[in-house]
């Protein structure tokens, strides 16, 4: 029988913080599976009980800080009445939650080819899961006919501009666009939903 390993889940979430702050300041190459032992003053094999290397623990860290951004995403757009609004807010914490990432991001993009396969394992399934908002709330809006009737390719399609567009906005130091106060929110709102047409 093979004896199962009982881990503290508080310890766990120490962990993660600590090598959060130092993969966010010195990167995934400069960091040692020491350096983190040494902040959560343990010693290195208390770590390695947690997390077998550390391409694990960095993997652990980008996905504990994906599914924090998604709750909170989704806390937000619920407390929202209107698919108009619920958008609003969408896109408001996720470029807001950009900023608070913004170091880790870059740690994501300068070890991407190092670690390709697990870092777009990872970018996929947070990529599904806001696709899979943003198209909840655009059905949400064409049910409540605050939006128009658009068939499920046009909704697809709509989604992935959506999509790209704030991933666009999101990635640090690839855009110019800077979103500064709630009414650049709301253009950025009016022109995806209202284009700049006159009607």
């Amino acid at each position: 029988m093979v004896e199962e390993k009982i881990k503290d889940e508080a310890l766990d979430q120490e962990i993660l913080k600590a090598a959060k702050q130092l993969f966010s300041k010195y990167g995934l190459k400069k960091t040692t599976m020491d350096d983190v032992a040494k902040a959560v003053g343990k010693g290195k094999s208390t770590l390695y009980y947690y997390y077998p290397g550390k391409t694990e623990l960095f993997q652990s860290v980008i996905n504990h800080e994906m599914n924090i951004a998604t709750r909170l995403i989704r806390i937000a757009v619920n407390k929202e009445k209107n698919a108009s609004a619920k958008l609003a807010s969408y896109l408001a914490l996720r470029l807001k939650l950009k900023e608070e990432y913004n170091n880790l991001s870059k740690v994501f993009l300068e070890d991407l080819f190092d670690h390709y396969k697990e870092i777009y394992l990872l970018k996929q399934e947070f990529e599904a899961t806001h696709l899979d908002f943003i198209k909840e709330i655009i059905k949400g809006g064409i049910q409540s006919s605050e939006f128009k009737a658009m068939k499920e390719e046009e909704i697809s399609f709509f989604t992935l501009w959506v999509n790209a567009a704030v991933s666009g906005l999101e990635k640090p130091g690839q855009s110019s666009i800077c979103i500064t106060s709630t009414q650049n929110l709301k253009q950025i709102i009016d022109y995806i939903l209202f284009g700049i047409a006159n009607s």
